[in-house]
């Protein structure tokens, strides 16, 4: 009570604190910014480096399907250590990490170590993506979570609308592998800032487990799924992340391989990837702010709507206008409900908690990025690579049925 009365009766304190929590936003939304864009250089060019090994489309969904299903494991423990230990350790290990498995990405020449790379590639991204909601989600003041979570998202989003041009030129100008290794040392710049970070997460449970045994208890994890079970709207929201990235994860793996096939260059694909991420620069901020007035909920099913619509036709299309065209509506759509999802969800949670549930809708995501390549390669195997939307296209009916069934 001291504390409130003191903040209060300092309206310069209060400004300070304010001041504070802005430039943190700013230095984080930085920090993701250059791992996006490192990230998205490599990714883009990533399914094109995997058919070097294996030739058939199906069988690279599969083999990136890989990198999901080891991350699957780790998500909710990792969330529920980083309410522990503080978010600002688990980013900085991550980008070391992840330095070291790119370098060997682009020095190997072996498939059973390509599998290998896959499965630490796929562990040790998972903290960075948890880390980073739990810390936004710290931050963000009542009434304007989802603002300062789509501000973060702009940033991330810029990392992958720049990363992808940069992937694809550095493909094209050099080799296939180039993009790897200027990743893989670049990625110290991000580590570096975040060196800057203020870990709030980790003082406040510094002081409250002083008394308690361990750093992690196993009643922590079980009573955070069962709080999780008893909440209808959080396992549908839960859904709507799987759905979204079902589909991120079918765009990045086949839709690279889907322009190959047309005859077009990685630059060209390149540029196709980068502007699926425009709607998240141009609109993820008024969106943000629309969403905080006008309820998060209705502005997260119009976006299902729209990106339903416009992905049934996408893989059916040759001119690359109209492709540039669709995927830019498409991710219009995407822009509409994924910010606010995660702002949804920091509306709903105890604070003390920010760390366990975005481990569990990371674990949503690393689901969606999972069943993605393996569901979009059935149907290429049965249809023909033409066919590699159309089970997002399922995910996102069945998602919008869940809403009107919730509204009924």
């Amino acid at each position: 009570m001291f504390y409130i009365y003191f903040m209060f009766s300092n309206p310069g304190l209060q400004r300070q604190s304010k001041n504070q929590v802005h430039t943190q936003l700013l230095l984080f939304s930085t920090v993701t910014l250059l791992f996006c864009i490192f990230i998205g250089a490599t990714i883009t060019v990533h399914p094109l480096y995997l058919n070097q090994f294996l030739e058939k489309a199906e069988l690279v969904g599969l083999i990136a399907a890989i990198a999901s299903l080891a991350g699957l494991i780790f998500c909710i423990p990792i969330g529920t250590i980083s309410d522990k230990i503080g978010r600002k350790r688990l980013l900085i290990a991550s980008f070391l990490l992840i330095s070291l498995v790119l370098f060997a990405f682009f020095i190997n020449t072996g498939l059973y170590a390509l599998i290998v790379l896959q499965i630490a590639f796929g562990i040790f991204t998972v903290p960075v993506w948890i880390a980073s909601e739990a810390f936004i989600k710290d931050i963000s003041p009542i009434g304007r979570r989802g603002e300062f979570r789509s501000f973060f998202g702009t940033f991330a989003n810029a990392g992958l609308f720049i990363g992808p041009l940069i992937g694809g030129f550095l493909a094209e100008r050099f080799e296939i592998r180039t993009p790897y290794i200027f990743s893989a040392i670049l990625l110290f710049a991000p580590l570096i800032l975040a060196l800057r970070l203020k870990d709030n997460q980790r003082d406040r449970n510094s002081n409250r487990n002083r008394n308690r045994k361990g750093a992690w208890e196993e009643n922590d994890f079980l009573s955070l799924l069962k709080e999780f079970q008893r909440h209808s709207e959080l396992k549908i929201l839960a859904l709507c992340t799987l759905s979204l990235y079902f589909w991120y994860a079918a765009k990045w793996v086949f839709g690279p391989l889907f322009l190959l096939n047309l005859g077009y260059s990685p630059l060209v694909i390149g540029l196709w990837l980068g502007i699926s991420t425009a709607p998240f620069l141009l609109f993820q901020i008024p969106l943000g702010k629309l969403g905080d007035r006008l309820g998060k909920t209705k502005m997260i099913y119009l976006g299902f709507l729209i990106s339903t619509i416009f992905i049934i036709p996408l893989g059916f299309l040759n001119s690359i206008p109209w492709l540039l065209a669709t995927i830019f509506i498409v991710s219009i759509g995407n822009t509409f409900a994924e910010p606010l999802i995660e702002a949804r969800v920091t509306d709903i949670v105890p604070r003390e908690r920010y760390g366990g549930y975005s481990g569990i809708f990371e674990f949503a995501k690393t689901a969606g990025l999972m069943l993605g390549p393996v569901g979009s390669a059935i149907f290429i195997y049965l249809f023909g690579i033409s066919y590699s939307f159309i089970p997002s296209v399922i995910f996102f009916i069945l998602t919008l049925a869940l809403f009107l069934y919730k509204k009924d």
